[in-house]
């Protein structure tokens, strides 16, 4: 864990408390309003904050908020978009590229959502993540079809 010191914005001197993470994580909007009052209520009475820099910070913390919030939404449109393009695949055979770069083909059976992305689960045991197919065809049923 990393333990990060606030400093006092009229002295410089180190605060008492501090604001600890993992170091793996990284600060929200939640972290930013608590370092504001932190400050706040730490601050030189004689040279308070200015209120046109309080307004400053609030507005950035807004911005971050409606930016996260836009990521995650359009991170979960791409998922739901990916799920729809793959579940339409299922039956057609497809050819694509797998993670070290070989030719997969075959007969798509089912699409598994993972943490990494959406994949075809092909006939022959194979796995192809969707965004690295190449070529679609009709399954083995569409071409008997299409003949009788």
């Amino acid at each position: 864990m990393t333990t990060t010191p606030l400093p006092n914005t009229a002295s410089g001197d180190q605060l008492p408390s501090t604001v600890t993470k993992p170091a793996t994580q990284s600060m929200n909007s939640s972290d930013f309003i608590k370092m504001m009052i932190t400050q706040l209520q730490n601050q030189d009475p004689l040279q308070p904050t200015d209120s046109n820099a309080l307004l400053q910070q609030m507005s950035a913390i807004g911005q971050m908020q409606s930016t996260s919030q836009l990521q995650s939404t359009l991170q979960s449109l791409t998922l739901q978009n990916q799920i729809g393009a793959a579940s339409a695949l299922i039956g057609k055979s497809v050819t694509g590229m797998d993670s070290t770069n070989n030719t997969i083909s075959g007969l798509v059976n089912s699409v598994q959502v993972t943490q990494s992305g959406v994949s075809l689960q092909l006939d022959n045991g194979k796995t192809l993540d969707i965004t690295r197919v190449t070529q679609i065809a009709p399954g083995p049923n569409a071409t008997a079809a299409a003949t009788h």
